[in-house]
């Protein structure tokens, strides 16, 4: 009986959700070329073509769109069978993530909401990157997780917009003569990509001084002058200069950055704390 790899389904969903490879290897947190592999894997499995390949975007052949349910389905009840063998509310565990990004000097406020909301229900909860939090929540690992992302994962809720900014230790001086150093997250984060994409638009040199694991490793090396970084508001700690508010003009905001929830149904409430909360 020939198998079908999950992490195939997984990757042919993405590409037909997104109509483009680059977009589904952000989602699904492989690369291209690693999708267009998993993608031939299951063609060859199946004996069937399922995505019509063309300069423009990718397209569902005929075969593809009869298959698209299938493996639609199918995920839904490895999701189903994972769920099945955690802890469920009954047993009074809620297993949330937060992206390090989200109001980072209101974690104090934030774990208390969590504390209330849960009313006596047992805690565990992952502050880290939004790339290791999608992947946890698509493995069935959280309950609920807040993310930052350039476009609205599936069945996710916006939480809260703000501004990104470049910021810097004071007094540091970026010689006009070099690139310009940058102190950012290592790939794959939706602050970097934002930055560089700034940076690319106006044709400013620049060179990666620090790829960091976190963001608090970030903010020590901006304030070891190590260079300039580019962090959303509420992320700006009070120690550190924000160059686009002294001229924004020579550092204009790169963009904004969204927030989001994923979060099983049982957790909707939550989720409208999380939303009021955050926006106040």
């Amino acid at each position: 009986m020939n198998h079908l790899d999950p992490s195939w389904l997984q990757s042919f969903v993405a590409i037909a959700d997104s109509g483009a490879l680059a977009r589904a290897a952000g989602r699904v947190h492989r690369s291209p070329s690693a999708l267009s592999l998993q993608l031939k894997q299951l063609e060859s499995t199946l004996g069937a073509r399922l995505i019509e390949r063309t300069t423009r975007k990718l397209q569902l052949t005929r075969e593809g769109e009869r298959f698209l349910p299938y493996a639609r389905e199918l995920l839904d009840l490895q999701q189903a069978a994972l769920q099945a063998l955690q802890p469920s509310t009954e047993q009074g565990l809620w297993r949330i993530g937060l992206s390090e990004y989200f109001v980072p000097a209101r974690l104090k406020a934030l774990l208390g909401l969590l504390e209330q909301q849960a009313d006596g229900a047992r805690l565990e909860v992952t502050w880290a990157r939004s790339s290791e939090l999608q992947r946890q929540w698509a493995d069935g690992a959280l309950d609920l997780a807040v993310v930052t992302a350039h476009e609205p994962p599936a069945d996710a809720l916006l939480l809260r917009r703000e501004p990104l900014a470049w910021v810097a230790a004071p007094g540091f001086h970026a010689s006009p003569n070099r690139p310009l150093p940058l102190v950012l997250l290592a790939e794959p984060c939706p602050v970097r990509e934002l930055a560089l994409a700034a940076l690319a638009r106006r044709g400013q040199p620049h060179s990666l001084r620090m790829a960091c694991s976190g963001s608090q490793a970030v903010v020590t090396a901006l304030r070891a002058g190590w260079g300039v970084g580019c962090l959303n508001s509420s992320a700006v700690p009070a120690d550190l200069v924000v160059l686009s508010e002294i001229d924004p003009r020579r550092w204009p905001s790169p963009g904004r950055l969204a927030f989001y929830a994923l979060a099983q149904p049982w957790l909707a409430p939550l989720v409208k704390q999380l939303k009021a909360w955050a926006t106040h």
